[in-house]
């Protein structure tokens, strides 16, 4: 199924990278297509870490709850959660380079109940809209953190 990956290079380094991009309660403040965020799950961000997501997606307010389904600090981290039918996983990778972090996410869809080929015609479709929204997202992050780093 759909398959996209987006990286952008952050002038800050890979721990404050990683705190800012893992700080799930304030992604509304972070990302402007992210609306509230509701955590599921007692404790710091981390494996099995749970929360639900309403998002503006298209125009339309879209929820979904998200569960982090691998997890290494300052290194990677997986999100997944499930919508009709449709397994997606986030990965986001972050790699020390000398100019800061190259973050990276690599989004991926799978059918998981609907027909075969059901979602082929629009794949396509799907992916660059998926596309636009990561980089869109990525954009926002690379801004809250680098304006972070720059007041510290």
């Amino acid at each position: 199924m759909a398959n996209v990956k987006v990286s952008k290079e952050i002038g800050a380094p890979v721990d404050v990278v990683f705190q800012r991009f893992t700080d799930i309660q304030r992604g509304p403040e972070h990302v402007s297509n992210i609306k509230n965020v509701q955590v599921l799950t007692p404790g710091p961000f981390g494996l099995h870490t749970r929360w639900r997501e309403s998002r503006e997606v298209i125009g339309r307010l879209d929820d979904a709850e998200m569960e982090v389904t691998s997890f290494e600090k300052n290194r990677h981290y997986t999100i997944t959660h499930q919508k009709a039918g449709v397994k997606i996983d986030t990965v986001f990778t972050f790699e020390p380079i000398p100019t800061g972090t190259r973050v990276s996410v690599e989004f991926a869809l799978r059918n998981e109940g609907l027909p075969p080929g059901l979602l082929a015609p629009v794949e396509w479709a799907i992916a660059g809209k998926v596309r636009d929204v990561l980089s869109n997202d990525l954009a926002d992050l690379k801004s809250s953190v680098e304006r972070l780093a720059a007041a510290s």
